[in-house]
């Protein structure tokens, strides 16, 4: 596949009223994030949502007119407040139908005891491909620039890594900087540093150790080589209000 056929921007839609009341600590968007700077795609957002079909369809439609490809995390289970699915397929004018293959694997491995709970994972939008992971045989869905994930960050994570190859093409290489001094001794002159190497991301992350500031300067860009020279102005910065704070 070609670097211009894989998705460069993307966004993630985190579907749960459990996230948002606090009731669950949301992971599945970290771990993606993670994923897709490895893989060279640029993570412009991620939205949260709960489980109300017309804040998702509003969120997804926006999301997916704006970025490349979205990432959904939730609401794709047996009870009533799983709404995901069926959220998708209105936002494409779709019907929601059983995927038929998921529907054998059930008999297969549940005989009669299938319940409609059961059967309620089993559908998919109509024109959707399933998306079928190795911890689950309950299928996530990708449609149009849409890729329909679980909740259960065990899921979730395998049903992800079965299309991270659509994705990015060159790697973020990132590299960070271990810092003793106030950020306000170096703000002006990171600005500066930051504006010579616009394609590199340059941040400050500060906290305290004990009574003393310290921190991280964190640089991370898809040319090595503009990385490197990035991070050997910030070193020479540093030292150079060290020398003077000495003086």
């Amino acid at each position: 596949m070609l670097t211009s056929d894989l998705h460069q921007t993307a966004a993630i839609l985190v579907i749960g009223n459990e996230v948002l009341s606090g009731r669950t600590r949301e992971a599945n968007a970290y771990f993606a994030a993670q994923k897709l700077f490895e893989k060279g795609c640029k993570l412009s957002e991620i939205a949260i949502v709960p489980d109300i079909k017309g804040d998702i369809i509003d969120t997804l439609h926006r999301l997916r007119h704006s970025y490349d490809a979205v990432i959904t995390s939730g609401g794709i289970g047996p009870t009533h407040d799983d709404i995901t699915m069926d959220a998708i397929a209105e936002s494409f004018d779709v019907q929601l139908l059983e995927h038929q293959d998921t529907i054998i694997k059930l008999h297969e491995y549940y005989g009669d005891a299938i319940n409609s709970g059961r059967r309620r994972m089993a559908r998919l939008p109509e024109t959707a491909k399933p998306i079928i992971c190795e911890k689950s045989f309950m299928p996530g869905a990708h449609i149009g620039n849409v890729y329909v994930l679980a909740g259960v960050p065990e899921i979730f994570a395998s049903q992800l890594e079965t299309f991270l190859n659509h994705f990015g093409g060159r790697p973020y290489i990132r590299h960070e900087i271990e810092v003793s001094l106030p950020e306000s001794l170096f703000a002006e002159a990171l600005e500066s540093i930051q504006a010579h190497f616009p394609d590199v991301e340059i941040g400050s992350y500060p906290r305290l150790c004990g009574k003393k500031a310290c921190g991280k300067i964190c640089l991370s860009a898809q040319d090595e080589s503009l990385l490197y020279q990035a991070k050997e102005r910030v070193n020479i910065m540093l030292n150079d209000i060290h020398s003077a704070s000495q003086d």
